[in-house]
């Protein structure tokens, strides 16, 4: 038995109501194993099949009959307005009318919108093409002209309208002299009382006039008296001001003098070369005491440190000693080998030495093997045959150089066919250098028509550029030529007239 089932009991399943499967309810409800009977889920599943065979008829039926009474129920139903079936149709259908509705408000308001931008867009076009056809300098001078159209047609009205006005001024003149001499002699008395009082009435006026004028003397003369003062009262603030300050100038200077006086009463007077030479010698004097004692001091300070590293030194002395002294009793006793650096150079083998002998061993090398080929090739120049040791065969070469006379033969008739073949060459290479230089040719002759046919094109593209600038600048000038016509008026002066019609002048 383990310790954790010493420790704790074992628990028992509690029921679920959910299981449907296993014995783990009837366990946890303490029934007795022996009661319940055991089924695979294969035997469960077939005893389910076998009890629900009938259900998948009977659904189908079921359905069959809720379908019929719907239709028979929906077919009594459907006249019927009040029903909440009907209700919620009729909601639909106005639902969907006044969507359709709305829609077609919106389609109509979008077109009447669009028809809208465009007729602006088409009035923006207009202004445009108008305001270009109205800054166009071809028509410069129209409005230059139609403004002095309308001037002359204006002094020619008004020329008239002098004319009329003049012809019934002499008119009224004429009735005015024959009423004057109809009433001429009914109306002197008048006329001389009129003149009288005419008379009477210029004496008064003149004479207010001369009183104002008397007033407006006397007013001027005041006036310049009154400037005349102020000026004057004017300059003597001016003089008082100055006078201030010439004052308050000679202050200063007084306290200046003053000042000045008062310092060269004070001042020193100034050191001879002699007097300043002493003072320097005084200073230098003062400066050497007081680096002496400064020395003095330092030197003093500097006693004590000194002891005690000199104590330390002849410590260290004594401790050098003492450690040699044991390094050469510890050394004799072990007999050590002695190695220094004399027996190292004596015994030892320089790299550089070492390199510098396999440099010399090369060179050496080198001198022999060249020296015994010269000795060869003088050999070989005289004749001498070198005869080979006992037991060492070479191969004998030929008197050319050839192995043996079959390969001289072959050579020799190689040599004899080789001119033919080198010429043979030379004739091919330069076929074949003539077909390159002909085809080279053709293409510099295609390349120079096809030039000559780009620049016929080209001066055709132009020709016909020009004609179709010059037709398109002749309709613009015709179509411009339009618009100036019905910005004239009719009865404008024939030369004015004919002088805006001129577009390019």
């Amino acid at each position: 038995m383990s310790l954790a089932a010493a420790t704790f009991p074992p628990a028992r399943a509690r029921v679920d109501r959910r299981r449907k499967v296993g014995l783990a309810n009837a366990v946890a409800q303490g029934q007795p194993l022996y009661r319940v009977g055991i089924i695979s889920e294969s035997e469960i599943a077939d005893i389910r099949r076998l009890a629900n065979a009938d259900e998948g008829a009977f659904d189908a039926y079921r359905r069959e009959e809720d379908a019929r009474r719907r239709e028979a129920s929906k077919a009594r139903t459907d006249l019927w307005p009040d029903t909440i079936q009907a209700k919620q149709e009729a909601f639909l259908r106005r639902r969907k009318d006044d969507k359709a509705e709305e829609e077609r408000r919106a389609n109509i308001i979008l077109e009447l919108d669009a028809q809208q931008q465009e007729e602006e867009r088409r009035q923006r076009q207009a202004q445009l093409a108008l305001k270009y056809l109205k800054e166009d300098p071809r028509g410069r001078n129209v409005r230059s002209l139609l403004m002095l159209d309308e001037a002359i047609k204006d002094r020619e009205a008004q020329i008239a309208f002098k004319k009329e006005v003049k012809r019934q001024e002499a008119e009224n003149e004429k009735e005015k002299q024959e009423l004057l001499r109809r009433e001429q002699g009914e109306n002197r008395l008048t006329e001389e009382q009129e003149k009288l009082a005419r008379r009477s009435r210029n004496v008064e006026e003149k004479s207010s006039h001369l009183q104002q004028m008397l007033f407006q003397i006397e007013e001027r003369k005041r006036m310049k008296a009154e400037k005349k003062e102020m000026l004057a009262e004017v300059n003597r603030g001016a003089e008082e001001e100055k006078q201030e300050n010439q004052e308050e100038l000679m202050m200063q200077k007084e306290k200046l003098v003053a000042v000045h006086a008062y310092n060269r009463s004070i001042a020193k007077p100034p050191l001879s070369k002699h007097d300043r030479l002493r003072r320097r010698i005084q200073q230098e004097e003062g400066d050497d005491a007081a680096r002496e004692l400064q020395e003095k001091k330092i030197e003093a300070m500097k006693r004590v440190p000194m002891e005690r590293l000199k104590k330390k030194q002849e410590l260290f002395e004594n401790r050098k000693e003492q450690s040699w002294r044991m390094f050469e009793e510890d050394n004799k006793a072990m007999r050590h080998k002695e190695r220094t650096q004399d027996v190292f150079v004596q015994c030892g083998t320089s790299i550089i030495d070492s390199m510098a002998a396999r440099e010399e061993r090369r060179k050496q090398e080198a001198l022999e093997e060249r020296r015994r080929r010269q000795e060869e090739f003088l050999r070989v120049t005289n004749g001498e045959v070198e005869e080979p040791p006992e037991g060492v065969r070479r191969a004998a070469t030929h008197r050319a150089g050839f192995m043996d006379d079959e390969e001289a033969r072959q050579y020799q008739k190689e040599m004899r066919t080789h001119p033919a073949r080198v010429l043979a060459e030379q004739q091919a290479e330069a076929a074949k250098r003539r077909e390159e230089a002909e085809l080279l040719q053709h293409i510099h002759r295609l390349q120079a028509a096809e030039k000559k046919e780009n620049e016929r094109r080209e001066a055709e593209e132009l020709v016909e550029a020009r004609r179709r600038q010059r037709e398109a600048m002749e309709k613009d000038d015709e179509h411009y030529r339009t618009y100036v016509k019905s910005q004239l008026p009719s009865d404008m002066d024939p030369y004015l007239y004919a002088k805006a019609m001129k577009l390019h002048c």
